[in-house]
Parts: C-alpha cells; sequence; structure tokens
C-alpha cells in the first residue's frame, strides 16, 4: 500500500510528510536530507501477518533515532534491510558500517541509530516484532555484527529480496500470513546461526521446514523453472527430505504446484479487470507453458474449460453493470 508520494504534495509539505510517516511506519526518528528544496519519496507498506515490509525510495536522506527518543518510545521491530542503488550508511551500537546494494542488514529498531544515503537511494526492509522472534536481544546484537558469517545468509538474504521486491504481488496472493510466518522463522534461523546458537538453530530450521517451503513454492508460483532441485536448494535441505515432506501433507510437490497455479489462473480469468489479455498469456503467467496441458488440467479442476470460465465471467459482468 502506498502512504506516501511526495510528487502529489507541495514542496513545502513534504519535510513533515516524511517525518510523519517514517516515524508512524518505520521508527520514531529525526529526518534531514542532502537538498530540502527538492525532497522527493515514496514509501509503500504491506502487511505479512507477523511481518510487514517497509520500503523506502527517496532522495539522499539520514534519520536519526537519538538515545532521547530511543528512551521515550516502545519500538519492537527487529529488521532486515536491503540498501538499493547506492551505499547506505548506519550507525548502530556505536560502530559505523557502510552496505552495498548486494548486502543485508540486522537492525534492532529499539536502539539509537543514524542511516541514510546520499544521492537518489533507497531501503527495502522486512519488520518483525522482537516477541515473533523469541530471540534474546543480546543474541540479535551478536548476530548483527557476524551475520555474514552464517551459512543461512545467502538463503535468507533472497528470501528477503524477493519479498521486498515483489510485495504488492505477493501480499495480494493470498499466501501473506504463511509468508509472513515464514520470513520470520527465516529470520530467527538467521540470528541463531550468526549468534552461534547451533541447537536452538536445529530446533528451528526443523519446526519451520513446512513454512518455509510452502511458502517458497506460493511466492515462485509464477516461475515456468520452479522445480523440484531448485526449491530444495533455495530451503537448503535434500530432495528426498523434500518429497517426504509432501508426502506427510498428503499430496505431492507436482499436483500441489499445478493446484495452486490453477487457482491463481482462475482468480485472474474471473478478475473484474482481467490483467491479461488472452487465455494463453493468463497461462503463461502463472507457469504453464503446455497451453493444451493447463486446458485439460483446468477442466479436470473447475469443470469447465479456461475459455468457458472467461466467457461467463465476461457475461455476467454485462448482464450486471455497476
Amino acid at each position: 500500500m502506498l502512504v506516501l508520494d511526495t510528487r502529489s504534495l507541495p514542496p513545502r509539505e513534504r519535510a513533515a510528510a516524511f517525518q510523519a510517516t517514517v516515524s508512524g511506519n518505520c521508527s520514531a526518528s529525526l529526518a534531514s536530507f542532502e537538498d530540502p528544496a527538492a525532497i522527493q519519496a515514496r514509501m509503500t507498506v504491506f502487511d505479512f501477518g507477523r511481518a510487514k515490509v517497509f520500503n523506502i525510495e527517496a532522495s539522499g536522506t539520514t534519520l536519526r533515532r537519538t538515545p532521547r527518543i530511543a528512551r521515550a518510545s516502545d519500538e519492537s521491530s527487529i529488521v532486515l534491510a536491503l540498501p538499493m542503488r547506492t551505499d547506505n550508511h548506519l550507525m548502530w551500537a556505536r560502530e559505523g558500517r557502510v552496505f552495498g546494494p548486494r548486502d543485508l542488514m540486522l537492525v534492532d529498531l529499539s536502539l539509537p541509530y543514524v542511516y541514510g544515503w546520499r544521492g537518489s537511494g533507497a531501503s527495502y526492509a522486512l519488520h518483525v516484532d522482537v516477541d515473533h522472534l523469541g530471540v534474546p536481544r543480546d543474541a540479535i546484537h551478536r548476530a548483527a555484527r557476524e551475520l555474514r558469517v552464517s551459512p543461512l545468509y545467502e538463503l535468507v538474504r533472497s528470501h528477503v529480496a524477493h519479498l521486498v521486491g515483489q510485495a504488492d504481488d505477493l501480499v495480494g496472493s493470498g499466501a501473506g500470513p504463511e509468508l509472513g510466518t515464514a520470513s520470520a522463522e527465516l529470520m530467527r534461523a538467521l540470528v541463531l546461526s550468526a549468534a552461534g546458537d547451533g541447537r536452538q538453530l536445529r530446533e528451528t530450521m526443523h519446526s519451520s521446514m513446512q513454512a518455509r517451503v510452502q511458502a517458497y513454492v506460493r511466492s515462485n508460483l509464477r516461475d515456468p523453472e520452479l522445480t523440484p532441485a531448485r526449491i530444495a536448494a533455495a530451503n537448503a535441505i535434500s530432495l528426498r527430505t523434500l518429497y517426504k515432506l509432501y508426502e506427510s501433507l498428503g499430496q505431492s510437490l507436482e499436483q500441489s504446484i499445478i493446484e495452486q497455479r490453477l487457482h491463481g489462473a482462475r482468480a485472474d480469468l474471473t478478475a473484474a479487470r482481467p490483467r491479461y489479455s488472452s487465455i494463453a498469456a493468463t497461462a503463461r503467467a502463472w507457469g504453464f507453458s503446455n497451453p493444451s496441458f493447463f486446458t485439460n488440467k483446468f477442466r479436470e479442476a473447475f469443470g469447465v474449460t479456461p475459455r468457458q470460465m472467461a466467457t461467463a465471467q465476461k457475461s455476467a459482468a454485462i448482464a450486471s453493470p455497476r
């Protein structure tokens, strides 16, 4: 959801709007700008249940959460942030660091910090409440300094990058709460791994495996290259473990993917404003490269062909104009 676009505001109102939007959706802080006369910013927020995505794109900006502000607020979010486009500078827990577009940052927003970038930059971030992580703050702080030593670093970074970059589509896919739960579990696993807590890490990875795998599948349904090998590798499990997981759910992995893709295609075909210009385009958008296979499976699932369903939807819309 778009919460701020300064292009819609008079220049004199932009700084105050930026300040209020950041403090209301991220954490209380003081904003300053590289060029106060030319502030440009766009901010979006997406609710994923246990997690929230807050994305900022803006001209040169610095956010300062002073010790006084930190003492006066009850902020509880732990954040995994991705710098976008340019280097981002962070002063947190008395340490100053520079993060580039390939980095992943872990920050406890309850503490004072100074964060920002020069020129046109951005920060896309996943927020999870510390209570949902179930990890002591001292472990979070240890992990923040050693995040890259974790063998889960690239896995979690890839997941977060996909989630925050495609948040608009994913939050409306019906998988939002599942993705939020899986994201919180992955953040927990990353923290425990980087903090050196092997026992809790093993327990977390085992208990969250089903949620993580299913969330990964749902967020990549549209990709025709979504193969078992890729799913297993992305979730750091073996193919044997992946297949056994779906056996325990009473459904094959292939059938689960096909079923979810069919439901997604049906939702697009029956939408008031179809997203695609043809049946074939809808099929491709949901990972079906063979139109005949798509039509046959669709008819098996819903009793009609995709064209019959789309035609019925159009007729109903014409018969009941708004």
